[in-house]
């Protein structure tokens, strides 16, 4: 039921990208409340006469896919929540935070309902990564397949319950008999032993489904730019390194097993099983001597045998060998390559795009690529500051760790390791300096405020 006293103030949902994380919904970073970009846009808007509450969307902010739609799907539940309370709801995502955001108006028909086009105002993203997420043919048949057996079952399953409870109650119209049936169907030992196997039964029936449910979410989420009014607010710079590593990842050809690889690679195997051919046929030669019962003693026998093998070894490794060369070494070439590479490349990139599912996930662009987007690049003096701040930061970071990477004797492990983490930290990125920036306050103050008038 809706909320009557709704409020006259607008609500700010703040969605932090990867690995952004807190455990509070107050605190420093740009997202909490009483941050330092929290209170300049609120100060901003305030300037306005527009009146804000920063809502915080604490997602688990995992580099994965399928933590992306859940992200998306709690954020939509809270806007639904919001939408009676406020008199108006704008987003603000960064980095996937703003794909969490996408997967929200996706999910609400942002730009396709009149009702989403209500709940959610405005939506804004910084220095956002937008993937396009799409499902094969066969993936889309299997989800199909998997939804439909999953309801039949449950249909199937609900009936055989329902008569086995109408068989025992009602085995006749006999009233007392019914009573007894009653009193059987909570108290016998199969009665138990039905209900346990139902609980489980209902458990797995309720875990499939939902399964089910979200891969027809999936396949049915729309691909296309909505031709409505409602855009995304994209802001962005040039250099920012998210976006330009995920591009350039993408682009990448990786190809560990060039041309004639696995054919050259195939020469050491050869010449082992060439070797073990040899040993081989010499073993097999003293027992053909042995079991055709020549004449002499067991050290004659051992010695023709080993004479005999040592004779035919040349012809014995060169069968081996290419044989094993040309019809392994070729197949692995001809047949395996190809899909070799083709595995490793996709495996590699999915690590990089958070895929952890049967989605495809492709084309990182700044544009969102299922809704409208107007997009603003950071020039400059905040574009320079941007750049050399983060620069100077990067900087110091190498220099912190010189000495400990190039010094005789020093242990190289923690130092690369630390300077692993420690180049993602906030400093020496332009991608998460964005909110450091008072004029991004006031751009997305602006652009708040005009989308609040307008409701």
């Amino acid at each position: 039921m809706p909320n009557k006293t709704k409020s006259d103030k607008i609500a700010v949902i703040t969605v932090h990208g990867t690995g952004d994380g807190a455990s509070s919904a107050a605190g420093a970073k740009w997202w909490q409340q009483g941050s330092q970009f929290a209170q300049l846009l609120e100060k901003r808007l305030a300037e306005k006469g527009v009146g804000v509450d920063i809502v915080p969307h604490m997602w688990s902010g995992a580099n994965s896919a399928l933590e992306r739609e859940k992200g998306g799907d709690g954020l939509s539940d809270m806007i639904k929540r919001l939408d009676d309370e406020y008199a108006s709801i704008h987003v603000i995502g960064h980095s996937h935070g703003g794909n969490v955001a996408n997967i929200a108006a996706d999910l609400l028909g942002w730009g396709r309902k009149k009702r989403a086009a209500k709940r959610i105002a405005s939506m804004t993203t910084v220095g956002t990564p937008f993937f396009k997420t799409s499902t094969g043919a066969a993936e889309s048949f299997g989800g199909f397949m998997f939804f439909w057996i999953t309801i039949f079952s449950a249909i199937l399953f609900a009936a055989v319950i329902l008569l086995w409870m109408i068989g025992t109650i009602f085995p006749s119209a006999d009233s007392e008999r019914a009573r007894a049936g009653v009193l059987a169907l909570f108290t016998s030992q199969e009665s138990w032993f039905v209900w346990a196997s139902a609980a489980i039964m209902i458990a797995s029936m309720t875990f499939m489904l939902r399964l089910a449910i979200e891969g027809i979410r999936r396949i049915f989420r729309p691909r296309k730019q909505a031709p409505g009014e409602q855009r995304i607010f994209a802001i962005w710079h040039r250099n920012d390194e998210a976006i330009s590593f995920l591009q350039n990842v993408e682009q990448l050809p990786i190809e560990p097993f060039p041309k004639g690889a696995l054919f050259r690679g195939s020469r050491n195997k050869a010449i082992t099983w060439g070797v073990r051919g040899v040993l081989l046929s010499a073993a097999a030669g003293f027992f053909v001597l042995n079991g055709a019962k020549t004449t002499g003693d067991a050290a004659s026998q051992f010695w023709v045998a080993t004479i005999f093998g040592l004779m035919l070894a040349p012809l014995t490794f060169s069968l081996v060998y290419l044989g094993y060369r040309y019809i392994v070494g070729l197949a692995l070439e001809i047949l395996a390559r190809g899909r070799l590479n083709s595995f490793i490349s996709a495996t590699l990139k999915g690590i990089a795009f958070g895929k952890d599912g049967d989605q495809r996930i492709s084309s990182t662009s700044t544009s969102s690529h299922t809704l409208q987007t107007i997009e603003l690049v950071l020039e400059g003096p905040v574009a320079e500051r941007m750049q050399t701040s983060s620069s100077a930061a990067a900087g110091k970071l190498i220099e912190k760790y010189r000495w400990s990477l190039f010094t005789v004797g020093a242990d190289t492990n923690a130092s690369v390791t630390s300077l692993s983490t420690d180049a993602m930290t906030w400093d020496s990125l332009i991608h998460t300096t964005y909110f450091d920036q008072p004029e991004l306050a006031e751009t997305i103050g602006d652009y708040i405020a005009e989308k609040a008038k307008q409701v």
